[in-house]
């Protein structure tokens, strides 16, 4: 029972970080490569930390998956990542 709750959760943890990091390489692209007139836009090295997060967390949902690793440093990591995310995506707004 245990293994399939590890294999659901980084099954859910590798998906939603290929989304994430799919967003940010669209929004990269959009801002970059497009003549759409953004209301707010995000700074390039917000969009490459959160790329970077989740390629982190991709290799750790697949280290989940294959039983590599534990499913309480696994969800210790994950919620420091999202933190992570969170802080460098409101910065400007916190200050």
């Amino acid at each position: 029972m245990k293994d399939k709750i590890k294999i659901m959760l980084g099954s859910i943890q590798t998906t939603v970080s290929v989304f994430w990091s799919y967003h940010m390489i669209v929004l990269y692209y959009q801002y970059h490569f497009t003549n759409i007139a953004f209301a707010f836009m995000y700074p390039d090295w917000v969009l490459f930390v959160n790329i970077l997060v989740c390629a982190i967390n991709i290799y750790f949902g697949i280290k989940l998956i294959r039983k590599r690793e534990s499913l309480s440093n696994n969800l210790l990591f994950l919620s420091i990542t999202i933190a992570i995310g969170f802080i460098t995506n409101n910065f400007y707004y916190m200050v």
